[in-house]
């Protein structure tokens, strides 16, 4: 929790490794997960790189086991996952692998090139058995059969009659382009050829992709050898296959035979190919997954010395390191033990430097963390350092969801979504999905299991459960529901009736159940749950500006503390403080037991009073017998609030720019008046020397030299932006209250609706099978309407009003994220930039 408060504090370390020891070092770095290496070498090109031909040979083991894995996926054979993961590729490994990689993808590619061609003759066979059983019948027999397009007689057994006679072609042609092919026959030949197709299609497999293609039979008969010719020419750029069909029957009949001879044969040495592609993959399948995570990993280590120096003299690998300062003595622990194991003579080590760069961000989580710090990190990196708002939206955020999102119901379903994720995480983890919407569900699994608890407690103070309220004082319902009160005759003839509010005890927890069967219901939910809304908005912006006062007591800048931070406050509160205190003094001072000025109907509007405290006009009271004002002397408190926060206005837009620049001011003329006396009282031989000592003297002065015109545009910008703010992000809260009347107001209206209108009001014998059916309806609607489309649209309001309204008020988010050199998830990373590079060396794709 205490990384959450704020990140953990980085050292930049140099670290030393030598050469035999590199590899074992920066696999164990890899497993631990707690370093960050910078690029040294930035200004070379990827194949200058001293590592790049290991990379480019992890880069091919990679391609082959990728072909493998496809291989698998066409033939349907799954993966062995592992149970304990390996470690990475030791270099005297990574030759005998390329060896059996290699040995494997020749005798993979060999077998399927030979299936593919014995498919392909498959194929050609099964397209001549399919012309030779649908287009034979139609060229009849030597005996004369009457087949021949409807018409008598027959054609000679010849498949081409020379001197100008009959052409007869026969083949298949695609399905998709069946009809163009004979239409562009009939317009070539201009009607001059007799066409018919088979009256079904065959449905075949293509060799190289395994998709299925429809094919069906033709035959063309035509006559002379320049449209035979025409002919031949449609039929290639049509992509046909043509076969030979003889016109006599027992020609024919021969040949089907042979034909479905050889098919036979074919299918048994297809069976026996497939048998061995799937033994050798079946045996690959059982180590592919560890063989992709040792060379992922090896080559993710070849990347990392990538960015290393090699220092010639002292023959080590020299590299810089950001390390959290609570990893560094395992990290030097893991340097020791690792160059020991090695046997290396000179260990490895880390040297910390300072350094006024600025670290890197990193925030401690886990599985329950990691879901509300993603939605922080989705707006900006924190600061180093700075205060990190992922530990207080643990709680305020499902606390304002669950306030535009207050149902029992709902929030049960959505709790139970959230559990039925978390028991099954386990298994989820290991069937890794690609389904990208998934997977955001799944990372906020903690987040949206707190959004349902949350939901049903703001469900039991709403008193709402899907539309309907419930009475946790079962025994009675409301004490006003008495004879004493109301006389039996009464209720029955009456249709409205006034309940006193205070006879009988108050409801003990939440909303009264009677307010459901209230005429003015939603009068009474549209006041309480606006007021409510600016409350808690108010509250949570107050509790923004005092979390800034943390950041600057923090990073020292105590000048913004009085100059910005109080200021702020004060006129937060003199202004809207004062309303929230105006909204609870109406409460509890006025009431239907209280009497003359103090009654119901006196009681001033607190939005009236609100307006014309910053009019500083004087308010007109209600009635004749009631006072303007709630208290003696409201009206001159409410102006000096309203001056202490004008006064206000004038701190934040000056008083920051003219402190920086006297501090900045008065730190130039130190500089320069330390450089002067380095060069007044040192000699011409010693004065470069003296010079030396003054560390960076150009670059403090520039650093030092500011416009006050560029502090008065940023300070203007920000005051304006604040003051304007504090109303319009006020006014934004209301969203709690629109939400949450709208998601009441949608859920009763489809109860009553499609539920009741439709089958809770039918009392007649198919009653009970149109509420079974009625039922399946509103429970649909309820979950794609209610749970679905208004549980995205709270949470992305409750997302705004953390990042604009609370997070602004102290949140920089200008940081950049820690991102060590690390093992985990490797198997789901992007492509490498690397692989372009051994494309070009290698001259072939990997």
């Amino acid at each position: 929790m205490v990384s959450m408060l704020r990140s953990d504090p980085m050292t930049l370390c140099d670290i030393y490794l030598q050469p035999e020891a590199a590899f074992e070092v920066l696999a164990q770095l890899g497993e631990m997960g707690c370093v960050q290496f910078i690029d040294l070498n930035a200004e070379l090109q990827l194949f200058q790189r001293s590592y790049v031909t290991e990379v480019c040979r992890c880069a091919e083991m990679e391609r082959k086991l990728r072909y493998l894995k496809k291989e698998m996926v066409r033939e349907d054979i799954k993966i062995t996952p592992v149970i304990d993961e390996p470690k990475a590729m030791h270099p005297r490994d990574m030759a005998m692998h390329e060896n059996l990689f290699d040995k494997w993808e020749r005798d993979i590619a060999e077998l399927s090139d030979n299936q593919v061609d014995l498919l392909k003759n498959f194929m050609e066979l099964s397209e001549m058995s399919y012309v030779l059983s649908t287009i034979g019948p139609l060229l009849g027999d030597a005996e004369g059969n009457e087949y021949m397009m409807g018409k008598g007689g027959s054609i000679p057994a010849t498949d081409r009659l020379r001197g100008g006679q009959l052409e007869i072609i026969t083949g298949v042609v695609n399905r998709s382009r069946c009809f163009p092919f004979e239409m562009m026959l009939w317009r070539v030949s201009r009607g001059n050829i007799c066409y018919k197709n088979a009256n079904k299609d065959k449905i075949l497999h293509d060799p190289q992709t395994g998709q299925e293609i429809r094919k069906v039979a033709f035959l063309a008969i035509c006559q002379g050898d320049s449209l035979s010719a025409m002919m031949h020419k449609i039929c290639n750029g049509f992509r046909c296959n043509l076969y030979p069909c003889p016109s006599d029957y027992d020609e024919r009949m021969d040949l089907s035979i042979d034909v479905e001879t050889r098919l036979l044969d074919l299918e048994q040495i297809l069976s026996t190919t497939k048998l061995h592609i799937c033994r050798a993959l079946c045996v690959i399948a059982k180590q592919w997954t560890m063989w992709a995570i040792q060379v992922k990993k090896s080559k993710a280590i070849y990347h990392a010395m990538n960015r290393f120096n090699f220092d010639i003299t002292k023959k080590c690998l020299i590299g810089q390191c950001w390390v959290p300062d609570y990893d560094l003595r395992a990290v030097q622990e893991s340097l020791d033990k690792t160059s020991i194991e090695v046997g290396s003579n000179v260990p490895s080590f880390l040297s910390r430097i300072e350094t006024s760069s600025i670290p890197p961000t990193y925030h401690r989580t886990n599985k329950f963390t990691n879901g509300f710090q993603a939605l922080i990190n989705a707006y900006g990196t924190s600061t180093y350092r700075e205060l990190n708002p992922g530990l207080y939206t643990i709680i305020t955020f499902p606390f304002l969801f669950s306030l535009m999102f207050g149902d029992l119901g709902h929030g049960t379903i959505v709790m139970l979504f959230g559990i039925w994720m978390i028991k099954n995480e386990r298994e989820f983890l290991r069937q890794k999905s690609d389904n990208e919407i998934w997977n955001i569900f799944f990372g906020g699994r903690y987040v949206i299991t707190l959004l349902g608890i949350f939901s049903m407690y703001a469900g039991f103070v709403y008193n709402d459960i899907f539309s309907k309220s419930m009475s946790l004082q079962w025994w009675q319902f409301h004490p006003a529901f008495s004879p004493e009160l109301h006389k039996s005759e009464d209720v029955m003839t009456k249709e409205l009736f006034d309940i006193h509010p205070l006879v009988g005890r108050g409801y003990k927890f939440g909303i009264h159940p009677i307010w459901t069967m209230a005429s003015n219901k939603i009068m009474y939910e549209n006041s309480l749950k606006m007021k409510l809304s600016i409350i808690i908005g108010i509250g949570h912006m107050i509790f923004g500006i005092l979390l800034s006062f943390a950041n600057h007591f923090h990073f020292k800048h105590y000048y913004a503390i009085f100059l910005e931070c109080i200021p702020e406050v004060l006129f937060l509160c003199c202004l809207f403080l004062w309303l929230v205190f105006l909204i609870y003094f109406k409460w509890f001072m006025y009431g239907p037991d209280q009497v003359g000025v103090r009654s119901v109907g006196c009681a001033p509007q607190i939005l009236i009073l609100f307006i014309d405290m910053v009019l500083m006009s004087e308010t007109k009271p209600v009635g004749d017998d009631c006072d303007a004002y709630m208290f003696p002397n409201q009206r001159l408190i409410q102006m000096s609030l309203l001056l202490i926060g004008v006064l206000c206005i004038p701190v934040l837009l000056f008083g920051t720019p003219v402190y920086k620049y006297i501090y900045y001011e008065k730190k130039r003329k130190q500089t320069m008046k330390l450089v002067t006396r380095f060069r007044k009282y040192r000699t011409a031989d010693r004065q470069l020397k003296g010079e030396e000592q003054v560390p960076d003297v150009d670059q403090e002065i520039e650093k030092t030299t500011v416009s006050f015109g560029d502090l008065m545009i940023h300070q203007g910008v920000h005051t304006i932006e604040f003051v304007l703010s504090t109303v319009s992000h006020t006014a934004s809260y209301l969203r709690l209250w629109a939400l949450s009347l709208a998601h009441a107001e949608l859920s009763e209206m489809l109860w009553h609706m499609v539920f009741a209108k439709l089958a809770l009001r039918d009392f007649s014998a198919i009653g009970g099978i149109k509420i079974f059916l009625v039922f399946a309806i509103w429970a649909v609607f309820t979950m794609v309407i209610l749970v679905v489309m208004e549980g995205l649209s709270a949470f992305l309001h409750t997302l705004r009003l953390h990042w604009v309204e609370f997070m602004s008020k102290f949140y920089v988010g200008g940081g950049w994220l820690f991102t060590p050199f690390s093992f985990k998830g490797l198997l789901e990373n992007a492509d490498d930039k690397s692989e372009g590079v051994c494309k070009k060396r290698g001259g072939k794709e990997v």
